[in-house]
C-alpha cells in the first residue's frame, strides 16, 4: 500500500508542487496508518521545506546570481528566504557543536 504523509523535509527533485508530501509504503491499511501517526508526531516546520527548495535551486540548472533570481526561482519572497537561511544556519551549527 502507499500513500502520502506531510513531511516538510520532503522535496521532490522534480515536481515542486509536491514539496511536502512524501510518499510512503506499508504492508498493509494499519500499517500505514503506523506511519501516518509517527509523522503527525514530527512538527512540519515551513522554514525546513523553504531550505530544501532552495537548496533544489542551488544545487540544479544554471547558477543563481542574485536574491531577486532565487525568489523567482523558488517561488518564495525575500523574508521567507531570509528565515529558511537563518533556520538552514542554525541547524548547521546544532550540528557542529
Amino acid at each position: 500500500m502507499c500513500g502520502h504523509v506531510a513531511d516538510s523535509s520532503a522535496v521532490n527533485p522534480d515536481d515542486p508542487l509536491h514539496d511536502g508530501l512524501r510518499r510512503v509504503t506499508a504492508c498493509c491499511e494499519a500499517h500505514l496508518e503506523q506511519i501516518r501517526a509517527a509523522y503527525r508526531q514530527r512538527p512540519f516546520v515551513q522554514e525546513e521545506l523553504w531550505a530544501g527548495k532552495i537548496g533544489r535551486v542551488l544545487t540544479s540548472g544554471r547558477p543563481v546570481l542574485s536574491l531577486t533570481e532565487l525568489a523567482c526561482r523558488t517561488g518564495l519572497d525575500e523574508p521567507d528566504i531570509r528565515r529558511a537561511i537563518a533556520w538552514h544556519n542554525e541547524r548547521r551549527r546544532g550540528l557542529d557543536s
